[in-house]
């Protein structure tokens, strides 16, 4: 049996438990990352937002891995976190879509252009590309930081640094993986989970109207930061391994 063979059988294996332990697992390491950083790093005035959302980097990886296993992943723990620590109520089944579709956005672009999800398997400098996210891990801490201490000159140097180093990612590395990954797993993901996420509070009278372009870009700037730099460390190195597994989903729930 080739090797072509074994992954075909091991993809159309169907929906599995696994699929749902590791959905289940996502989703609670997701919901305590997520409250943590509501707690410690608010940033804006509407409720449940926060600079330092370190989830937002398991959502895109799990998204390419699981397909909506990965999409439901972010959508359900941000479901935990809106009833733990906002005051949304019934809204938080929408405020949740925020996360939901943070994956989403990815995954449709990755599908519907049938691409290769493996960002890492043809890497034309490797050395450099593992200098820039190194730099990228250095840039959060700082926007970590930055967000914490309320110091917003930095946060927007932090992610202009961000953005640039993202363009750079591309550039040294030009693919129609790579491109699709930089413009909808950071940018578009950034910008339409924040749009939601700042949205929903507003549209339930919840949040102040005057509160959505400061919180907006606090969503979107710690997205952004994170996922540029956890995100992409994460496609790059282990996509890999992830799609010799049993759980990878091809397309879209197995």
């Amino acid at each position: 049996m080739t090797v072509s063979t074994v992954e075909m059988t091991q993809h159309n294996t169907g929906v599995t438990w696994r699929h749902i332990c590791i959905t289940i697992i996502a989703t609670l390491i997701s919901a305590l990352l997520g409250i943590y950083a509501v707690i410690v790093a608010p940033t804006g005035s509407s409720p449940g937002v926060s600079g330092l959302y370190l989830s937002a980097a398991i959502y895109v990886p799990l998204s390419l891995w699981l397909g909506m296993w990965g999409c439901l992943a972010g959508y359900f723990s941000q479901l935990i976190v809106g009833f733990m620590v906002t005051p949304f109520g019934p809204w938080n089944f929408l405020w949740a879509l925020a996360d939901f579709f943070e994956g989403l956005v990815v995954l449709l672009a990755f599908r519907c252009i049938k691409t290769d999800v493996d960002i890492g398997a043809e890497l034309k400098r490797p050395n450099v590309l593992k200098i820039i996210l190194a730099g990228l891990l250095v840039n959060l801490v700082i926007a970590a930081i930055a967000t914490i201490l309320n110091l917003l000159i930095l946060l927007i140097i932090t992610l202009i640094v961000a953005i640039g180093l993202s363009i750079v990612m591309y550039i040294l590395n030009s693919s129609r993986s790579w491109a699709i990954y930089v413009t909808f797993g950071i940018f578009a993901a950034s910008i339409s989970s924040a749009i939601i996420g700042v949205g929903i509070p507003i549209l339930s009278g919840i949040a102040p109207i005057e509160g959505f372009w400061p919180s907006t870009f606090g969503w979107f700037a710690g997205d952004l930061i994170i996922l540029a730099s956890i995100s992409t460390i994460l496609m790059v190195f282990f996509t890999r391994h992830i799609k010799k597994l049993s759980i990878f989903v091809k397309n879209w729930f197995s």
